[in-house]
């Protein structure tokens, strides 16, 4: 198992037809069988609709485990940060999927 590392340019992300596109190249890279990196250090901000487009639709999709097992958030923000953990919660509490806390 490789990694893949791609790099979002910002430093502001709203589109979410841009974000679906990052979303289904991370997908076929993990369907290769690569854990994905996702770079955010030139992220600055981004939108709730981008961060859900992106990463809320992967964990509704493939479930939190999924998740946390193929795609690391590289070099992020603390603002940027929180956005994805909103997008991703609302999502698993959608769909009912519980998500374990780690110690």
């Amino acid at each position: 198992m490789a990694e893949i590392t791609i790099k979002l340019e910002g430093p502001d992300l709203a589109s979410r037809k841009t974000a679906a596109i990052e979303r289904h190249k991370l997908l076929g890279h993990a369907a290769a069988g690569n854990k994905v990196a996702v770079d955010l250090s030139n992220v600055v901000s981004l939108s709730y609709s981008y961060a859900d487009e992106l990463i809320g639709v992967l964990a509704a999709v493939k479930g939190w485990e999924w998740l946390i097992k193929n795609v690391q958030l590289k070099n992020a923000n603390e603002h940027v940060l929180r956005v994805v953990a909103e997008a991703v919660n609302r999502r698993l509490k959608e769909t009912g999927q519980p998500v374990k806390r780690s110690a």
